[in-house]
């Protein structure tokens, strides 16, 4: 028999994933949750394969039979009204069941947590591994002032000059005197996370680029970008932080913002930032977002912008072409719409997965569709 102690923690444990389970169909899990939710997940295709299942409108079905058997018959019809799908098609058809999950409450996910944990679980993946199309992962290549190109990947331990580089990382030496630019370009299907030689921290999307000094001198910090980046800025007030994409501007003391040269968006999520060009200037709040060819401000919910620095996709009233973009680049697959989609999607899912579970969830609106051939994702009703 089971040690006792073992019997508890694999209980707490259980009810803990329950609740970060219902926080997920609810939305109402921070950030830190999240990522303790896609941790889990992602650690082996069991996990993977409950998570599907208890989010899944079947399985919820189940549970409320379940429910049936023991609850009154006045708080089952009540349970019933409001799970009734409201057809505007804005929202993922899960996140309807908010009101199941809070119902069968921890309890009653925990014994069927419990219970599952001891079965094994096979996927359904093998007819869909032929079609399938896996996601990106930690990719760059760095560009030296002299040409020399380092795919970072590749390289184990590496001194270079003033560069250290150890698994992929770049390290800066403190007393460097490299003034010449460096690049660090992104292809599609990578992503890469960089401490610049002052200590600020980028993170650079798929399909990006950054070009900076191997060692900031005078009295201006500046650097250039392409695609999608977010900066964590070193603070430093004797040099301002100058991030250039095109002829748009952003200077920071020490602050944290996200540039999103692909739909032309500036996010910022800390401190204060001045973001110039065109003519035009204005100082952005935290929770401010400026569309630079407008010059339109709006706040904005920073989870959804932010949701790639963490691997995830965060999805809110997104139209179908924003969420396809999205996939394509991190996918490296072709787009091709068969037909016109107008509805708008919420949700989250870790982008480690391959694309078919992306899809799927995409597909529990009803109202979407895809198939995948090669390396193409074609978009129906």
């Amino acid at each position: 028999m089971e040690p006792i102690n073992k019997r508890f923690e694999k209980l707490e444990n259980s009810q803990r994933i329950s609740y970060l389970i219902g926080g997920f169909i609810t939305n109402i899990l921070t950030i830190e949750e999240r990522e303790e939710l896609d941790a889990w997940v992602v650690a082996d295709e069991v996990n993977m394969q409950l998570f599907e299942d208890m989010t899944d409108d079947q399985m919820v079905d189940k549970f409320l039979k379940w429910l049936a058997t023991r609850d009154t018959e006045g708080q089952l019809v009540n349970v019933k009204k409001r799970l009734k799908f409201r057809k505007k098609g804005s929202v993922i058809k899960w996140w309807h069941y908010a009101a199941a999950a809070c119902v069968i409450g921890i309890v009653s996910i925990a014994i069927f947590l419990t219970r599952s944990s001891d079965k094994e679980v096979t996927p359904d993946v093998a007819d869909k591994g032929k079609t399938d199309i896996s996601p990106g992962s930690l990719y760059a290549q760095l560009r030296l002032p002299d040409g020399q190109v380092i795919k970072l990947d590749k390289v184990s331990d590496t001194v270079i000059g003033n560069i250290h580089i150890k698994d992929g990382e770049i390290v800066y030496g403190q007393n460097g005197s490299d003034t010449l630019m460096h690049e660090i370009t992104i292809p599609r299907k990578g992503s890469y996370q960089l401490v610049l030689p002052d200590g600020s921290k980028v993170w650079l999307n798929a399909e990006s680029s950054i070009r900076y000094p191997g060692a900031f001198a005078g009295n201006k910090r500046m650097v250039a970008v392409s695609g999608e980046t977010f900066f964590e800025v070193a603070k430093d007030a004797s040099r301002p932080f100058i991030v250039s994409i095109g002829d748009v501007s952003v200077e920071a003391l020490g602050t944290a913002f996200n540039i999103n040269g692909f739909d032309n968006r500036i996010t910022l999520t800390e401190g204060s930032v001045r973001v110039s060009g065109q003519n035009k200037m204005l100082v952005l709040k935290p929770g401010d977002q400026v569309e630079t060819k407008t010059w339109v401000v709006n706040k904005v919910d920073v989870v959804p912008v932010l949701a790639w620095t963490k691997n995830q996709f965060t999805f809110k009233n997104a139209a179908i072409e924003d969420v396809m973009q999205l996939l394509e680049r991190w996918y490296d697959a072709r787009v091709v719409y068969e037909d016109r989609v107008s509805y708008h999607f919420n949700g989250t899912i870790n982008r480690s997965v391959p694309v078919s579970k992306v899809l799927e969830l995409l597909e529990e609106t009803g109202n979407v569709h895809f198939k995948i051939e090669d390396n193409k994702i074609i978009v129906k009703r």
